[in-house]
């Protein structure tokens, strides 16, 4: 039998798991209202992380792209939490209950209005696999010019390996990662004898590759980040 010291001991090394547990609201969670202006409904798509501190942070993401939360809290099952869009504040004040949440939102001096978000169930990421032939296109900043990229990866036993195929040649990638759905890697190459990296990564949706590609400056310059939508290759 363990002695009550060595129970207070593994309850000590326990609590951090406790606290640091999942929040219900993490994750992506979708919800449709009608446009003030009656032109319809508008699909909104939020994204949820609760640290430990209960404070969240994340996305909210509609027809105009992307609006990261300014602030907000959870207390329990309820929480709240404000975007500002174009120099309004819009508040939110929600509860959550298993995969719904029942949202009440303020834009400006608007009345408040009601909407349902539902969770969003990401497939499994064991259906998710990169391994294929996949191009795209890059137009460097500045450059007036679009480049083809291709490239063969391979996903064995969780790790990704492949190559890479530009106007500068074949080069293998490096830094390789996939899980979930997320893919990253590297690609060194020389120009004019001095060796650069281009990083790319992105998130993995059926046939397509939606992210980014972090390019090197030039001759003193600074790099530049560029959107990244590669396609499978047949």
């Amino acid at each position: 039998m363990k002695s009550p010291r060595i129970l207070a001991a593994l309850a000590a090394l326990l609590l951090p798991i406790t606290a640091f547990s999942a929040s219900p609201i993490d994750g992506s969670w979708k919800g449709s209202f009608k446009a003030p202006d009656g032109g319809g409904d508008m699909t909104l798509t939020f994204t949820f992380k609760v640290d430990a501190d209960n404070k969240i942070t994340g996305t909210v993401v509609g027809d105009n792209g992307p609006t990261p939360i300014a602030s907000g809290s959870i207390k329990d099952n309820a929480f709240e939490f404000k975007v500002d869009l174009n120099g309004t504040t819009i508040d939110h004040k929600c509860t959550v209950s298993g995969d719904t949440i029942a949202m009440t939102f303020t834009f400006g001096d608007q009345p408040p209005a009601d909407m349902k978000l539902t969770r969003v169930v990401a497939a499994a990421s064991s259906a998710a696999d990169p391994t294929g032939s996949w191009k795209w296109t890059i137009s460097p900043a500045g450059s007036g010019q679009t480049f083809e990229v291709s490239a063969k990866l391979s996903l064995t036993d969780g790790k990704l390996t492949g190559t890479y195929q530009s106007r500068m040649g074949e080069a293998p990638i490096s830094d390789a990662s996939f899980k979930d759905g997320a893919i990253a890697f590297s690609v060194v190459r020389q120009r004019d004898g001095a060796t650069f990296t281009v990083k790319y990564k992105g998130t993995l949706s059926g046939d397509g590759i939606t992210g980014t590609i972090d390019l090197p400056g030039y001759d003193g310059a600074d790099g530049t980040t560029v959107d990244w939508k590669a396609s499978r290759a047949p």
